[in-house]
């Protein structure tokens, strides 16, 4: 995962919805999401699909799947609006 253009695809677009764009950035990288343990698919946050996702106030724990075979895991926690910060997820 290039966290890096997390933080590029953010700037971009600072109107829509966080996690649609952070979970469509990911998908561009190869990745199938899961938060929460709900797949999840850019455009429906962008239709509203996940409301309970997006109106979360602590930390979402994400997991990335490649292949069919779990990858990378780890919590996002949003500090503002478009800003971020990744932590280690808790098992």
């Amino acid at each position: 995962m290039n966290i890096q253009k997390l933080y590029e695809a953010l700037e971009r677009d600072d109107q829509n919805s966080a996690l649609g764009i952070i979970t469509g950035e990911l998908e561009s990288q190869g990745y199938r999401v899961e938060i929460d343990s709900v797949p999840v698919e850019a455009e429906g946050f962008f239709e509203g699909k996940y409301s309970d996702l997006e109106n979360k106030t602590d930390a979402l724990d994400f997991s990335l799947f490649r292949d069919g075979k779990l990858e990378q895991e780890f919590c996002l926690e949003f500090v503002e609006f478009h800003d971020f910060i990744i932590k280690r997820k808790e098992n």
